[in-house]
Parts: structure tokens; C-alpha cells; sequence
């Protein structure tokens, strides 16, 4: 497989027991350090195309990519290091509301196994780059939408994922926070991470000149 392209799905069908299917025959290549858009109305698939590269799902038919390597054929205990490798956020944050900042975006680095004082490097350097430092300390509870999700962001980033999917990251937010969020996921594909972001948030998508992908028709189609 060309080493440029980081996901790759091969006519992939996906459906659900008794419903017609969310995409069929799918076809879909994402360059390592590209920036698009995914985007459909709600339920056309969009957090499933996510699932299914998190091998939280399987496809009824066809092949997931990522990196070159079939997801669907990943044994289950190597699944959890390939998840690392992909950054995840998502619209409801996920966070452990009455734990610290520190301590979410410490998670996936404790999980790991990484030693104490390597984390603490890595968190401070990761807030320093999101400017969300002074948050360290504070409860998840206290946080605004706006401040949590960078948090969010964060934890996802800390690890420095060669990928970001982001589901939905802006949908609870406000025009001024949500471009505050682009921005750092625009700041995080400039280091080399590829960057998916699945919305439908119009005001979003047309405020970059990026790749749009529209599920429609159980189909793909290029917008830009």
C-alpha cells in the first residue's frame, strides 16, 4: 500500500440489523497529514466510519486500512495499542468530571505505563502548546464547554497520535469558541498529525479551504 495514505477503506458496506445500510460499497483514502472534513446529516455514518477504524466495530463487508494494516485483523491484544495510535475526541468530552485537568490528560499516558515524571513533561508541554496551563489544577466540573474540550483535545494529542479524529468537536459550543477549537486542530495538523473532523456545522466547514467528504446516499461524495 502507497506509504502516504494513512486510511484506506475498500468498498466497504456497513449496516445494522433490520435497517438499510449506512454506507455501501464506500470507498475512502485519507493522505498522512491531510486536514478534512467528514460530513452528512445525523446518523449517515459519520462516528461509524470512526468506529470502525477504532476496530470498535467491523464492517459487513469490505476492508478498513490503517497504515497499510487491515483493522479488521488485529488480534485483540495488540487493539488497544492500535487505538493509542489514533487520537479521539468527542463531542460529549468523555472526561472524569470531579478528577483534575492534569489527571485527564495524564490518562492515556498512564494506561501505557510511561513513568511519572515523563508524563508530567508531556502534559505541561501539550497544555503549553493548547495555552490551557493555568487549568491544571482545576476540577473538570468548574471548566466551561470551551475549556473541556481542549482538555479533550489534549488528552487525545498527548501522546502525539499520527491521527485526530474528532467527532462533532464544536457542536455544544459557540461561533467564538468553536473557532478557538479549529484553530488548535489546525495547529496540530502543522506538526504532521492528520486531522478528520466530522460535522455538520456549516459556519465550520466553509471557514477552511480543506477536502469536504459528504456521506449521502449510503455513498461518498467530494464536495471540495
Amino acid at each position: 500500500m502507497n506509504p502516504k495514505i494513512i486510511v484506506q477503506l475498500e468498498k466497504v458496506t456497513k449496516s445494522y440489523l433490520g435497517k438499510q445500510p449506512l454506507f455501501q460499497d464506500l470507498d475512502l483514502i485519507v493522505e498522512r497529514g491531510e486536514f478534512l472534513f467528514l460530513t452528512g446529516i445525523s446518523g449517515a455514518g459519520k462516528s461509524t466510519i470512526f468506529r470502525l477504524l477504532l476496530g470498535l466495530e467491523k464492517a459487513n463487508k469490505g476492508q478498513v486500512f490503517f497504515r497499510g494494516q487491515s483493522v479488521g485483523a488485529i488480534d485483540l491484544r495488540d487493539m488497544p495499542q492500535h487505538r493509542r495510535s489514533i487520537g479521539m475526541i468527542f463531542q460529549d468530552y468523555k472526561l472524569l468530571e470531579r478528577k483534575t485537568v492534569e489527571e485527564n490528560i495524564a490518562v492515556p499516558l498512564k494506561i501505557s505505563g510511561e513513568p511519572s515524571l515523563m508524563i508530567e513533561e508531556k502534559i505541561y508541554k501539550i497544555s503549553k502548546k493548547l495555552q490551557i496551563e493555568y487549568l491544571l489544577k482545576q476540577k473538570i466540573l468548574s471548566l466551561s464547554g470551551g475549556e473541556q474540550q481542549l482538555v479533550a483535545i489534549a488528552r487525545a494529542a498527548i501522546h502525539m497520535p499520527q491521527i485526530i479524529l474528532a467527532d462533532e468537536p464544536t457542536a455544544n459550543l459557540d461561533h467564538k469558541t468553536a473557532q478557538k477549537i479549529l484553530e488548535v486542530l489546525q495547529d496540530l495538523n502543522s506538526t504532521g498529525m492528520t486531522v478528520i473532523i466530522a460535522t455538520h456545522d456549516i459556519q465550520l466547514i466553509k471557514s477552511l479551504k480543506t477536502r469536504i467528504l459528504l456521506i449521502k446516499n449510503a455513498g461518498l461524495i467530494e464536495v471540495r
